[in-house]
């Protein structure tokens, strides 16, 4: 089985988005729950609460725009989308790894951004593979 077969883009956005989607409605459902581990029970107010509910949001935005990308695109689109997508996304994690740092929020570690890289760089390195594909033409 070569590169090409193990690392097709409609796959990977399939699996980032639906472990996006997941995840972003956890995020919501228990917002709760993360905004008194990232600021302690006593900072859990409206403002903390909106914004869990607000990171949720945004990775089920992800999510539905990855399986929309897996289903809709195809070809060169779908490769060229999943490099540039992919590297957008680790770049989102990177930056909000450092930024709430400095905020007094409290990350899960260094740890929590593993999952992510290794997903997000599949669909990169999926859509550099098939960058020049053409769209099939079976119907």
């Amino acid at each position: 089985m070569d590169m090409k077969t193990i690392f097709r883009p409609k796959v990977w956005y399939i699996i980032c988005g639906a472990m996006a989607l997941f995840g972003g409605i956890e995020n919501n459902i228990n917002a709760s729950t993360w905004a008194e581990s990232a600021w302690g029970e006593a900072g859990v107010n409206d403002q903390s609460l909106a914004m869990e509910v607000l990171f949720g949001t945004f990775m089920i935005g992800f999510g539905a725009m990855s399986l929309t990308s897996a289903f809709v695109l195809e070809g060169t689109a779908q490769g060229k989308f999943a490099v540039f997508n992919g590297g957008v996304m680790m770049a989102f994690f990177l930056l909000m790894f450092v930024m709430l740092n400095s905020t007094g929020y409290n990350m899960p570690g260094v740890a929590f951004l593993i999952p992510p890289f290794i997903f997000l760089g599949a669909l990169s390195y999926s859509g550099y593979l098939h960058m020049s594909d053409e769209p099939s033409t079976e119907a």
